[in-house]
């Protein structure tokens, strides 16, 4: 081999065993939990109502990683789960919030911490469970996973293709269905039973008519990509998914709910061909694709309006202000004008055309979800563009 060949290939060596030197050099990830400890109020001022007691809440605090990554989490964690309360700085075993910032609604939470994999793991898994008062009081749930690589926050916008996207939902409904049309078939057997004995059961036919009317929403108010988006989902560590469809019924009507909230698994098989190559990577270890690009704007996006493909490219967004972009469907290659509107979350974009179509879309991940609907707003279909 030639003296400047050998060096080439010493210098490759020596640049990837530092590499492979420093990443194992990085301090172990770690999550401590930190117990609430409630602030002194102001002498003369009158506590807030619906707040916690010390001890009630436990929030994850999260030390090493790569430069960045434990920040990344705790800011995300910490903000939306107290309602914008920033994440300690340094480590400790209690945390107390400013009066100006108490957790106020919030009367419990706690969490549970699971790494996926167990060794050498690339995700940080984050239940949590509480309960929330506000008019009412109501227990909740959420699970969140993180990437370890670089802190970012998984969503479905980065994990699911356009396609999967559609087919996550069927399978969904799938399980709806199947779930109230069980319940409806059990009830309406109930209640033929008491019929027999000239017995009304005022309970039975609530619960069956909240059943019926549940069954009636699977194909009346299918789960969409935006609805997909709202809803929480866990990486089950074999490769697949779980996700969650929020209860049928309001609070007024839980008691009579025999359902409650889904929890529907995907096993890996099925999930793979939904998955981009960065979802392969992080659910199923397959593959080391690079995370999806952030931006939404200023770069062409693919996906479907119902079922046609299309492409769209959305200026740079202003925050309230009116900019511009278009869309056209693949199957004609002729561009429509768009106005576009960017508030917060939202984003709001209008045909320049006779038809004045509309598309209301949420930004997540690499994705754009939402729905498409005509100026009478008489038809609605979903839009998913990545």
């Amino acid at each position: 081999m030639p003296t400047r060949t050998r060096s080439v290939v010493f210098a490759i060596l020596c640049s990837s065993f530092a590499a492979l030197s420093l990443a194992a050099d990085l301090p172990q990830i770690k999550v401590q939990s930190r117990e609430l400890v409630m602030p002194e109020l102001p002498a003369g001022s009158e506590r807030p109502m619906n707040l916690p007691e010390d001890g009630a809440i436990k929030m994850p605090f999260v030390t090493g990683g790569a430069v960045g990554v434990a920040g990344r989490i705790n800011d995300s964690v910490w903000r939306d789960m107290l309602d914008g309360l920033p994440a300690p700085s340094t480590p400790g075993r209690t945390f107390t919030p400013p009066p100006d910032r108490l957790p106020q609604g919030t009367i419990s939470l706690d969490y549970t911490t699971r790494f996926i994999p167990k060794t050498q793991p690339r995700l940080l898994s984050l239940a949590f469970s509480g309960e929330g008062c506000g008019a009412y009081c109501e227990d909740y749930s959420v699970d969140w996973t993180f990437d370890l690589r670089d802190g970012r926050k998984l969503v479905l916008g980065d994990l699911l293709t356009p396609e999967g996207f559609a087919a996550v939902g069927r399978q969904v409904d799938g399980e709806r269905r199947s779930a109230y049309g069980q319940q409806v078939r059990k009830l309406r057997a109930a209640l033929r039973s008491l019929g027999k004995h000239k017995i009304d059961d005022e309970d039975l036919a609530e619960r069956l008519a909240l059943n019926e009317d549940c069954l009636k929403q699977v194909d009346s108010s299918p789960t969409a990509p935006k609805r997909l988006l709202a809803e929480s989902f866990k990486i089950d560590g074999r490769g697949g998914i779980v996700m969650s469809r929020g209860r049928c019924s309001n609070h007024a009507m839980r008691a009579l709910d025999d359902v409650g909230d889904l929890s529907i698994p995907i096993a890996a098989a099925p999930l793979k061909p939904m998955l981009t190559a960065y979802g392969r990577a992080v659910v199923r270890a397959e593959g080391d694709a690079p995370p999806p690009p952030d931006n939404i704007d200023g770069r062409e996006l693919h996906g479907r309006l119902g079922n046609m493909a299309i492409t769209m490219k959305l200026e740079p967004f202003q925050d309230g202000v009116e900019t511009r972009g278009w869309y056209a469907y693949d199957k004609y290659r002729t561009p429509i004008a768009l106005a576009v509107r960017k508030d917060g979350d939202d984003v709001q974009a209008v045909e320049q055309t006779t038809g004045r179509g509309r598309f209301d879309l949420t930004p997540a991940g690499a994705s754009l979800a939402g729905t498409w609907s005509d100026k009478d707003e008489r038809k609605e279909l979903p839009v998913v563009l990545q």
